[in-house]
């Protein structure tokens, strides 16, 4: 009986831990879309790419807001996720924890620009541990030309995703399908852009 419950909470925290992964991968892809692609004069979603050109300019600056308005959107998109995957019976442990760590990975981006001080013991804990984006590995996308380290939540998949150069192979193979060029970042000082 205590093995089946101990195994059974163990395969439980890996379908979760599946789930952070799989979250922080979608945020790391919709996160570079966005950066590399997105146009702040795009309707519905303009104002969320010019809020992110703002975040690079002064990446502190949306710290100000609440935390209704850092995450209604999400939040919602999560609903309209677990509304759709309870529709095609793929609702389960997995699919659930991604929707769930997925609605708060601005929240966990946030507190990557937070102090320890900001975010206390918890947060602070979670991010030495990695499972939480630590302010240091969250850094490395703001530096130079802000082009690498996409996934916001964690600071595991940045290192393997930046091994095998997928992002640059997405835009690689995006450029030769349709021409297009990913747009470099506005505030990014010209000396560090690749030519």
């Amino acid at each position: 009986m205590f093995v089946t419950a101990v195994s059974s909470t163990a395969v439980a925290a890996f379908k979760m831990l599946g789930g952070l992964f799989i979250a922080d991968f979608v945020s790391g892809v919709v996160h570079w879309a966005e950066d590399r692609y997105g146009d702040p004069k795009w309707p519905v979603i303009g104002h969320t790419i010019r809020e992110n050109l703002q975040h690079h300019k002064t990446p502190r600056s949306f710290l100000g807001g609440t935390l209704w308005t850092r995450n209604r959107e999400v939040l919602f998109i999560g609903f309209g996720f677990l509304a759709a995957f309870w529709a095609l019976g793929w609702l389960n442990l997995i699919t659930i924890s991604a929707v769930v760590f997925g609605v708060c990975a601005n929240e966990v981006h946030a507190s990557a620009h937070r102090s320890p001080k900001e975010n206390g013991k918890i947060i602070t804990f979670l991010q030495k541990t990695g499972l939480m984006q630590s302010h240091m590995h969250h850094a490395a996308h703001h530096r130079h030309a802000k082009d690498s380290n996409y996934c916001v939540m964690t600071n595991y998949l940045n290192p393997l995703l930046e091994r095998i150069q997928l992002f640059r192979g997405l835009e690689w193979v995006i450029g030769k399908l349709t021409g297009m060029t990913p747009r470099p970042d506005p505030s990014v000082n010209p000396r560090y852009l690749k030519v």
